[in-house]
């Protein structure tokens, strides 16, 4: 493995080719698949230092890209016959396979400022589309389950280490920013690119930061323009989805539940939404409303909202116990500790739907629950 590790980690030469350059990726390519599968490959590569060795292949890349930017006649083309791209991608498959689910190869790659280094390529991965791709998967590894990952990609410089952290980055230069440009075009100039940068989003929505980043860019209003299918096709669209995983990843925070009302229009768009199949007979939609249920800023603007009601209603009727249980706990929510604002004419209601669907469940692991929403509503009706 440490002489795997060495081959992968040799600079390229990208004037001409060598028996080692030919050695050197099929090196590669065998430790891509095992850093894929093993986890003690990705130990003896971070002991190794295998991290900041393809960081520094990367900052070597970025100044050779530079220096042929420089040369009279140095196409595109010719920077990919030169190999030089294929490198680039190379060490981001690398390293995207090291860092994946490896917590302590994430906490290496922030230490040596990975999104600083991505940062700098930019400019050059929006020239091409493959290597563009490789990077957003890269980012989407290096940030799954890692908050302070997703964090670092607000910052202006990539790491807290190389600027103070009042200079961190608000006036839109930071890779955030980059990532919601392409995330927000409309038409996209590439769909996969654009759906991967998506699934970045999500991820980036736990960071607090980013979830500031996205309010101030207006990019959540981009929702509202989603148009839907008509007729006998009831299924969304992709983009439709992945929005929906976008805002329900923002929705599980109580910022991010009031960040989505403030949208004008966002309900009635979730409601419509609703209304509509899901792919592996999920309920992103519902699940949005019921996690938005549970800010008391919220309250009042959804209680006004009949369909709204009607709909989470409707869910306690449903065959899917998945789906009684967003409905019950979401009705749930409206009440805690608002049944002064409620009408008595509303708790009823609930009473009702609450009992016709504790009658359904005969026996199911929802009647206890069912049971104790019921006791709650006769206190309130009770008082």
């Amino acid at each position: 493995l440490s002489v795997l590790i060495y081959f992968s980690a040799t600079p390229t030469s990208y004037e001409r080719k060598s028996s080692k350059d030919v050695l050197k990726r099929v090196t590669a390519n065998a430790l891509l698949s095992l850093l894929a599968v093993s986890k003690s490959a990705q130990k003896c590569a971070l002991e190794a230092n295998f991290i900041g060795s393809c960081m520094d292949q990367m900052k070597h890349i970025h100044a050779q890209l530079n220096l042929d930017s420089l040369r009279p006649g140095k196409t595109m083309q010719k920077k990919k016959e030169d190999g030089i791209f294929q490198e680039l991608k190379t060490v981001m498959q690398l390293l995207r396979n090291c860092l994946y689910r490896n917590e302590k190869c994430k906490a290496a790659a922030l230490e040596m400022h990975l999104v600083s280094v991505l940062h700098s390529l930019w400019p050059w991965l929006l020239l091409d589309d493959s290597l563009m791709q490789t990077a957003l998967h890269l980012l989407c590894v290096y940030t799954a389950n890692y908050p302070s990952g997703c964090g670092s990609l607000c910052w202006a410089s990539g790491g807290p280490s190389l600027v103070q952290t009042t200079q961190r980055s608000a006036v839109g230069n930071s890779l955030m920013h980059s990532i919601v440009k392409i995330a927000s075009q409309a038409p996209p100039e590439n769909n996969i690119i654009q759906q991967m940068a998506f699934t970045l989003l999500s991820n980036l929505v736990v960071s607090h930061d980013c979830r500031g980043v996205i309010q101030k860019s207006n990019f959540l209003q981009n929702f509202l323009s989603l148009s839907f299918p008509k007729g006998g096709n009831k299924s969304l669209s992709t983009l439709a989805s992945l929005w929906l995983k976008l805002l329900l990843n923002i929705s599980f925070g109580e910022d991010g539940q009031q960040m989505i009302m403030k949208l004008n229009g966002s309900l009635d768009q979730l409601i419509e939404m609703s209304k509509y199949k899901h792919k592996n007979g999920q309920h992103p939609a519902l699940l949005i409303l019921h996690n938005i249920c549970f800010s008391p800023a919220n309250k009042p603007q959804i209680l006004a909202n009949d369909e709204a009601i009607s709909i989470l209603s409707a869910c306690l009727e449903s065959d899917s116990l998945a789906t009684q249980r967003i409905g019950a706990a979401a009705l749930w929510a409206l009440l805690h500790n608002y049944q002064k604002v409620i009408s008595r004419k509303t708790l009823k209601f609930f009473f009702l739907s609450l009992s016709l669907a504790l009658l359904q469940s005969e026996g199911n692991q929802l009647e206890a629950y069912h049971l104790k929403c019921l006791e709650n509503l006769v206190q309130l009706l009770n008082s």
